[in-house]
């Protein structure tokens, strides 16, 4: 629970304060401008995003953290990184300096690490302290620049970070690493905060001061993790398969220019994002499709991991092949014609339908849901009393934002009707009411409350999905690269807790889907039916407010 707690406050304090920093950062011209050539955004963008999360995990470790003296170096790490990618983003400064910065940051992190390091293992090949520590150094410099790297467009890093901050947080609390944990759960919400800003299309960059940062706290997490305590061995190879991504496109991208005659630090279009987009993929799907490509490492790598780590050797072989020669794949796909069997499936789904669809079945599921909100409230047996007062602190701050900006951002605000419904659901986590057996159904086993809105949403949303492009009286794009991005976490929640041995690890997984289902179901609701938005923005509010009134008198 504590934990929770410093996920939301960082959120909520992340949405809360970035619109007025970004207004900050376009009045003083701290912009990235575009340039028509490699950069992909047509007016100029505000950067140094990496400010808001680099104040904020700060602050949260200084306030949920007590033993700062055991990760001085730690930090001494994040603030040279994060110095040297603040002034490039202010004033521009030459890679070799970036690069000795950077060196001085792995230092640091060497030093936090190597108290605990005899050996090192690599694919099976074992290395002294010497190699090791060479290796490590290496190691951490090419990670920090392959997440600046890979930072080519809007929400990439920020949901790969996220996404990969999630496997570790279930690490982290299996090996009970305190400060991990504090780290990961704020770093988690400062991103899903920032993602709203920072998705497609992004209102904010993160700037190399984020990116660098992103990068540092990834890879001092994921190694120490890796770290075998009683052995003082550091197995490299799990960090190596979890990163994958970001790494191998780097390695990819500086052979190439290498072997061409090129200086291996001079941009060009040749990383994964740009082959992407480059086959006139949307923005947004390239970017879905990369962060769901790692979540594939990521999943491979708790593989290797916890269950065969010759099998995750060789998985992790078979998936870079698609990454190295993804340009021929993707001519390969796009030249063929079974890509149009989903067009004509769509177009062949009878008028009448879409018709029951629109005007029964939405309006019944919405009733119904409406009922299954009420129904943890009227037969609750327990309420969490513990995130009583954070939720209360939560709340007043989201009501304040609302009056901010309701009129000025809907389609912002309506993100708040997420975080209500998911404070709901925490709340009713003690609540004996969700996971308790409704009935039992024949051939499919017993119903519980979470199987019920699953069984309910989930076709409903999916039907939509299929064939919004007739449901819909305009074209206009359903799911925001935000959405996407939490589509994703889920996923990797959901597989994380369920390949890690954690006792109850499946609640978390379990609330947050439960939550982003509801919240897709009201975006579709209103998208189809916008005199209720404001109603049903409103009934978010009660639910929550109701719930902890029922904490107050129970």
């Amino acid at each position: 629970m504590q934990y929770l707690i410093i996920l939301f406050a960082a959120l909520v304090g992340v949405v809360f304060i970035t619109p007025y920093f970004i207004e900050l950062l376009s009045k003083i011209n701290v912009t990235d401008l575009p340039d028509g050539k490699r950069k992909l955004h047509q007016s100029p963008v505000p950067r140094l995003g990496g400010l808001l999360i680099f104040l904020t995990v700060i602050a949260w470790i200084f306030i949920f953290y007590g033993d700062l003296n055991s990760i001085k170096f730690f930090l001494f790490g994040v603030i040279a990184i994060f110095s040297i990618g603040a002034y490039d983003d202010l004033l521009g400064v030459s890679w070799y300096i970036k690069f000795i910065f950077q060196c001085i940051a792995a230092a640091m992190l060497l030093i936090h690490l190597m108290p605990a390091v005899s050996t090192l293992t690599l694919f099976g090949l074992q290395f002294s302290i010497i190699p090791a520590t060479i290796i490590i150094f290496l190691f951490i410099v090419g990670t920090i620049n392959s997440f600046n790297l890979l930072d080519g467009l809007d929400g990439l890093v920020s949901g790969i970070t996220l996404l990969i901050s999630g496997v570790l947080f279930f690490i982290a609390l299996n090996q009970l690493d305190l400060f991990l944990l504090v780290l990961l759960s704020t770093l988690m919400g400062c991103l899903i905060g920032f993602l709203k800003y920072n998705a497609v299309p992004a209102r904010i960059f993160l700037g190399d001061s984020g990116s660098f940062i992103l990068g540092y706290f990834m890879v001092g997490a994921v190694l120490q993790v890796s770290l075998n305590n009683s052995a003082k061995n550091l197995d490299l190879t799990f960090p190596l398969i979890l990163l994958a991504v970001p790494i191998a496109d780097t390695i990819k991208v500086f052979s190439e220019r290498i072997l061409s005659g090129r200086h291996p630090f001079i941009a060009d279009r040749n990383h994964i994002h740009h082959i992407i987009f480059s086959k006139n993929i949307t923005h947004k799907t390239t970017v879905f499709i990369i962060t769901m490509y790692s979540l594939l490492f990521a999943a491979n790598a708790i593989y290797y991991r916890y269950y065969n780590e010759i099998g995750g050797i060789i998985i992790f072989v078979i998936l870079l092949i698609p990454l190295i020669f993804a340009n021929k794949i993707l001519n390969f796909i796009i030249n063929s014609d079974k890509l149009l069997i989903y067009g004509r499936t769509v177009n062949r789904l009878p008028q009448f339908i879409i018709s029951f669809y629109k005007s029964v079945v939405l309006p019944v599921v919405a009733v119904v849901v409406l009922l299954l909100l009420i129904y943890p409230l009227a037969a609750g047996k327990s309420f969490s009393a513990g995130f009583l007062m954070p939720s209360l602190i939560i709340l007043v701050l989201l009501l304040i934002f609302t009056l901010l900006n309701y009129k000025k951002n809907k389609l912002l605000t309506d993100v708040i009707v997420f975080f209500n419904i998911l404070i709901f659901f925490v709340i009713n986590l003690s609540n004996n009411i969700i996971y308790e057996d409704i009935t039992e159904l024949p051939l499919l086993g017993n119903l519980t409350y979470h199987l019920l809105v699953i069984a309910i949403l989930l076709p409903t949303v999916g039907f939509f999905l299929l064939f919004r492009d007739r449901i819909q009286q305009k074209r206009e794009s359903y799911l925001s690269g935000l959405d996407l991005v939490i589509i994703l976490l889920v996923v990797m929640l959901s597989l994380t807790s369920q390949l890690i041995p954690i006792s109850n690890s499946y609640i978390i997984p379990d609330t947050i889907f439960r939550s982003f289902l509801v919240y897709l179901f009201y975006k579709l609701f209103i998208r189809l039916q916008p005199k209720f938005r404001l109603s049903l923005y409103a009934i978010s509010f009660l639910i929550v407010l109701i719930s902890q009134t029922l904490i107050l008198i129970f």
